[in-house]
């Protein structure tokens, strides 16, 4: 009976596992597994809807395709390819979001409305609003308005617009051209990404603009709108700030108590809608050792007596400088000065000694002066390239016999390759042509037209100006550049391994990185979504291990250039900021108040009764502010201030208020001239104006509010 008894005290047991066996026999283990893995499978979710890695990396892909093709880059930086993650999953939240409120509003975009976009004489505005190309110089993100901007006016073109558009319209045929097929097939991928993007545009416009519509002013708040913009003062006042005394004086006075019921009032502003972490971090430099760089010197000096008795100092910088030989002339002025000194007196075959330059070495040699043109002007029609060297050479004798029967080369030009313009050129910037291309330019004269071949393509090419001769040279540059050893690597990052085998614990790790004199960053507070641990390049890896790995744990990361020491010193959850991480943020403001409280009673001790007085005692001077309402945000000179805009409405013209505790320090003001407006209350009028007032902030406000209410929940962190 009791082996009876214990059998059906673990009949759910029993069950449980025979369930699982005979799902086993039903569904094959690799589709468990499968389904295992496609359920932790969540890149992101919006609403409880689920968005895998693969969805996530196709949109990702999209982007940088985009971004390449329009920008002409083949490839991508670490930093540019981070802001497109983080844009893609922006974008991909905003169009979730704005789908499920669309299907629940009755809210739509119609192709017809896409239309009237895009024939509208402003659509260029619109595209410049549209921002969806990252400049790789500002990072920053642009429009894309300039693609269908004429070359003349640098503005956007409607006629350009209407060729690319008719060329996306372009049906592609069997018989058509690779290069065309191309060209066709990559304008209607930037077009359907443009039209998608504006697309969720105006469909974000029209969302916002419901939202914001529905909310209403009444006539109480028509009228206290009315009443606190009605009044305008100018204010003389005299602030003594803060800073002016040391937090030591103040900073005992505040006690834990204080700092934790000042959390608890503002305990909404320290809300989280993520989980944190804190590490702390150092980052050492892999730069050459002092080995490294007499390795470089001493190979140098073998390259400088080499280079003295050379006759082809082409083969020596081809066999050891870092910069290819350009066999082109430049003009001494846009030498740098150094360079330019020793050209200037140099005999022809002369070498300077190695110099150190950086992290490199470099010499250089005069193999030749000259006095001549520094630049040309000239304007070239290129003939397709791929063409048979018969065809294309029928193809250009045909276009000079067209300039020689007395048609206008410019004109030309403009039938053959509309938009063309001509430019100035240096023997530099026309060296990757060829050498007989640069010396057949610089050596026509001043309305000649060549026929000349480039990398295999022709272009007829007229000589349009000529500037007056310079002196210009010809110089050999040997530049080598001093790298990392596998020594000095191994080097630094034995030490390193050192340290995280002694240190790397949550007792001893800031301490002895200190004693050590890295350059110790502690107790940092990240987020999932950051993109780079500080400023350095390519540590989003850091913040993905802190994220994925648990507390105390501590990683060297070896990164191309500099190794980054972290360890993870707190996981930090929940629904607000813990008061730890907070408190000196309170601190300060708990300081701030005590110094406040010292300032005012030192002050009215003194029973001062001018704004002189006050200035002199305050070691302060009278300033002013005009035109202050209560409504005003940010006044000029000061910032947002409260306590001005508390007195511009309440104070009395003339009378000296008594120091008064502001933002940024105690204050002692005068209100010296009140100006009212005699208008009448129209609550019409009035609740427009108000309504407009804050329109756009509701706006603004819509997308930020629908997130939080629809449990966006991002889970990247997983996995990059």
């Amino acid at each position: 009976m009791a082996a009876l008894q214990k059998i059906r005290s673990k009949s759910g047991l029993l069950i449980g596992i025979i369930a699982v066996g005979l799902l086993c026999f039903v569904l094959p283990w690799n589709e468990i597994v499968t389904g295992i893995n496609k359920s932790k499978d969540k890149a992101f979710t919006v609403d409880g809807n689920v968005v895998s890695t693969k969805e996530y990396s196709d949109r990702i892909q999209q982007w940088e395709n985009f971004q390449k093709t329009i920008t002409g880059q083949n490839s991508l930086g670490e930093e540019i390819s981070s802001f497109i993650r983080e844009l893609t999953y922006q974008q991909m939240v905003t169009e979730m979001m704005l789908d499920e409120q669309a299907n629940s509003l009755g809210l739509a975009v119609t192709t017809a409305e896409l239309n009237d976009v895009v024939n509208n004489p402003n659509f260029g505005f619109v595209l410049q609003r549209l921002r969806l190309v990252l400049n790789p110089n500002s990072g920053n993100l642009e429009g894309i308005a300039s693609m269908f901007a004429n070359p003349q006016t640098g503005q956007f073109d409607k006629t350009y617009f209407t060729h690319f558009l008719n060329d996306v319209k372009t049906a592609i045929t069997p018989d058509m051209p690779a290069q065309t097929r191309q060209d066709i097939l990559m304008k209607q991928e930037i077009w359907t990404f443009v039209e998608h993007m504006l697309k969720y545009q105006l469909l974000q416009e029209k969302y916002s603009s419901l939202v914001a519509g529905v909310i209403l002013p009444g006539n109480t708040e028509a009228k206290a709108v009315f009443d606190d913009s009605k009044t305008q003062s100018n204010i003389a006042y005299v602030l003594q700030r803060y800073a002016t005394i040391p937090d030591s004086t103040v900073a005992k006075e505040v006690t834990d108590k204080e700092i934790k019921d000042l959390y608890e009032l503002r305990k909404n502003n320290f809300k989280l809608d993520t989980d944190l972490r804190k590490v702390s971090y150092f980052i050492k430099d892999v730069i050459p050792s002092d080995e490294d760089f007499d390795a470089v010197a001493k190979e140098m000096n073998t390259v400088y007596e080499k280079m003295l008795t050379t006759e082809s100092p082409a083969a020596l910088v081809s066999e050891y400088s870092s910069v290819p030989f350009t066999d082109a002339y430049i003009s001494l002025s846009s030498l740098p000065l150094d360079i330019k000194t020793f050209a200037q007196s140099a005999t022809i075959g002369q070498v300077t000694e190695p110099e150190r330059s950086g992290q490199s070495y470099v010499l250089y040699k005069l193999i030749d002066k000259v006095s001549a043109a520094d630049s040309v002007k000239v304007r070239i029609i290129p003939l397709p390239q791929g063409l048979d060297s018969k065809i294309a050479a029928h193809i250009s004798d045909s276009l000079l016999n067209v300039v020689r029967g007395g048609k206008d080369f410019t004109t030309l030009a403009n039938e053959t390759m509309p938009g063309s313009n001509s430019i100035w050129v240096t023997e530099i910037m026309l060296a990757s042509a060829g050498t007989d291309f640069v010396k057949k330019c610089f050596g026509a004269s001043k309305g000649e037209i060549l026929n000349l071949t480039a990398n295999g393509q022709t272009q007829l090419v007229h000589i349009e100006e000529k500037t007056s001769p310079v002196q210009k040279v010809k110089l050999a540059v040997v530049q080598m550049p001093v790298v990392v050893s596998d020594k000095t690597q191994n080097g630094i990052d034995n030490e390193l391994n050192q340290f995280v085998s002694e240190s790397g614990n949550l007792e001893n790790f800031d301490k002895a990185a200190q004693a050590k004199g890295y350059n110790l960053i502690p107790n940092v507070v990240i987020s999932p979504s950051e993109m780079t641990l500080g400023q350095a390049s390519g540590s989003r890896q850091v913040i993905h291990w802190a994220f994925n790995d648990k507390k105390g744990s501590v990683k060297k990361f070896d990164l191309s250039d500099k190794r980054i020491i972290a360890i993870v010193k707190d996981e930090i959850k929940g629904d607000y900021m813990p008061v730890s991480e907070v408190s000196a943020i309170l601190k300060t403001e708990l300081i701030n108040n005590k110094k406040a409280e010292k300032i005012i009673a030192d002050l009215k001790s003194k029973n001062l009764t001018s704004l002189e007085a006050y200035a002199g005692a305050m070691s302060s001077r009278i300033d002013t502010v005009n035109f202050v309402t209560f409504q005003t945000n940010n006044i000029s000179g000061v910032g947002y201030e409260p306590i001005l805009n508390v007195y511009a409405k309440l104070g009395e013209i003339n009378k000296l208020e008594q120091p008064l505790k502001g933002n940024a320090g105690v204050y002692v003001l005068n209100i010296t001239e009140k100006t009212e407006n005699t208008n009448t209350f129209d609550p019409v009028q009035a609740k427009q104006i108000a309504r407009q007032s804050n329109f756009y902030q509701l706006m603004s406000q819509a997308m930020f509010v629908l997130k939080e209410k629809m449990n966006v929940k991002d889970n990247r962190v997983k996995f990059w």
